[in-house]
């Protein structure tokens, strides 16, 4: 018997996971994370997936044979642009290496949460990353359907930003919680 995810529930298991790695690794760390997932995301959505296929795929293989064996005598043929193979896939590579070294760089700049408040605050980063991370990963399967297929129901751009209030409001909720824990007093009573 299978188990069929519908894209609701796609969307809010994957919501669901930043959340807990934001609890996790606490608000300075997803801080880290979220810039360059954010930064992954608003590069490779302006074309960078494109501009780095045409460098690997096509300028590169030109530059190393002219410095591996130079033929100043060939015809120069103007190259052709990289084929959307090679764009899907510059484009996922990028983006799994930029988010990877998001979450190393986050992980080496700042310790490990020590306070309730500084894990829940963290949530809001987590949740902020996902949908980010979801947004794009929808768009780019959207956009290159033919080239890869997966099992599982991707939520729809529409899905994604209805869900959005949903977002804000476990927000404000972390942000609340982790007001809360900050202000609670450490000692255990009143001093005698």
């Amino acid at each position: 018997m299978a188990l069929l995810l519908t894209a609701p529930q796609c969307f809010f298991i994957t919501i669901l996971v930043f959340a807990i790695i934001g609890f996790q690794r606490g608000w300075r760390r997803e801080i880290i994370s979220l810039a360059f997932a954010l930064a992954a995301v608003l590069f490779l959505y302006l074309g960078g997936g494109t501009g780095l296929a045409n460098f690997f795929f096509v300028r590169l293989p030109i530059i190393l044979q002219d410095v591996i064996a130079p033929n100043p005598s060939a015809s120069k043929v103007p190259p052709q642009g990289p084929s959307q193979t090679d764009i899907f896939f510059a484009t996922i590579v990028a983006f799994v290496v930029i988010v990877a070294v998001g979450y190393l760089v986050g992980n080496k700049a700042f310790p490990k949460p020590t306070t309730p408040a500084e894990r829940f605050l963290g949530i809001v980063p987590g949740i902020i990353t996902g949908y980010a991370l979801l947004t794009y990963i929808v768009f780019v399967f959207a956009k290159s359907s033919p080239l890869l297929t997966v099992g599982v129901t991707a939520p729809s751009q529409s899905l994604v930003g209805n869900y959005i209030l949903v977002i804000f409001l476990i927000a404000i909720v972390a942000v609340v919680i982790g007001l809360i824990s900050a202000s609670a007093k450490k000692g255990g009573g009143a001093k005698k």
